[in-house]
């Protein structure tokens, strides 16, 4: 049986389209779409990175040591640098990816950025051990199809975290009762990722000494589509309404600039009512005694 396999798929990808938002987002839906979604992850992003920068700063920690995981386009590496350094801190940053292309553009735009080309799906868990006090991992996780790929990244991340530090990932993560997601077996998944339940991801970061500190709406639906629902119901309509915008609205710039304002609007409004049903911003930090389970 051939396993699916989806790293040439980023190589390439990133060959293409360097530095463009789309490779890391929507690649055929408009890159004004792609600017409001990131726009909406950005707001969350930060307002999580303010609560452990708070949180840092009690340990008396200003200079600080960040990874991040499967850096893409290099979006939320700069963007970490430029909110963590406007915050008095000395900053030590790595950016780590699969894709030679992809660390390139990183390495162009921000020279200051320390790059790293490594397979996270097969990289020792412990390579990087208590190495750095923030990991994050902004959706890539669900990019690995791959069981035992997944796992292995996942444990790459929580050991590199330092002792009191923080881990937050930006990922498609299951907590509501309805996905169809859970019915998709992993060979036919022709896209770019497969959305996992929480439970499962926490199961495993909780054994390697984490625990949750927040987690919180990354954006709605309405920017990024929906992956789950409180019940079918619910879900339905939510694709229904997201497959219309990108039939009808997404794939023109000039659509999507005439109505962002009101884009804008939903989307606040779905996440400050919990019915975003898209990605989430989860938070962890590394308790001072290690690993919490065998």
């Amino acid at each position: 049986m051939t396993r699916y396999n989806n790293k040439s798929y980023w190589k390439e990808l990133h060959a293409r389209w360097p530095s463009k938002l789309g490779t890391v987002g929507h690649p055929h839906l408009s890159e004004a779409l792609n600017r409001l979604k990131y726009q909406s992850e950005t707001k969350t992003f930060l307002g999580s990175l303010h609560e452990v920068d708070k949180e840092l700063k009690k340990t008396g920690r200003l200079s600080l040591s960040v990874l991040d995981i499967g850096a893409g386009n290099g979006y939320w590496t700069e963007l970490i640098w430029s909110a963590l350094s406007q915050e008095g801190h000395q900053i030590r940053l790595a950016a780590l990816d699969i894709s030679l292309d992809a660390l390139s553009a990183i390495r162009q735009k921000s020279p200051f950025v320390e790059t790293i080309q490594e397979d996270v799906t097969a990289i020792d868990p412990c390579h990087f051990q208590h190495s750095f006090d923030l990991v994050i991992a902004c959706y890539c996780l669900h990019h690995l199809v791959d069981v035992e790929g997944f796992l292995n990244a996942l444990r790459f991340a929580c050991n590199s975290v330092n002792s009191g530090g923080f881990l937050i990932i930006i990922d498609p993560v299951l907590t509501l009762p309805f996905s169809r997601f859970d019915v998709l077996d992993f060979a036919s998944f022709q896209g770019n990722g497969i959305p996992r339940h929480l439970y499962l991801i926490e199961d495993v970061i909780q054994k390697e000494g984490l625990g949750r500190v927040r987690i919180d709406p990354a954006v709605s639906f309405i920017l990024n589509g929906n992956i789950e629902g409180e019940t079918k119901v619910a879900y339905e309509v939510a694709d229904m309404i997201w497959r219309t915008l990108c039939k009808f609205v997404y794939k023109s710039q000039t659509s999507v600039q005439a109505i962002s304002g009101l884009l804008v609007i939903l989307d606040e409004a779905l996440k400050r009512l919990n019915l975003a049903y898209s990605s989430k911003v989860c938070v962890y930090r590394k308790s001072p005694g290690g690993a919490m389970g065998g």
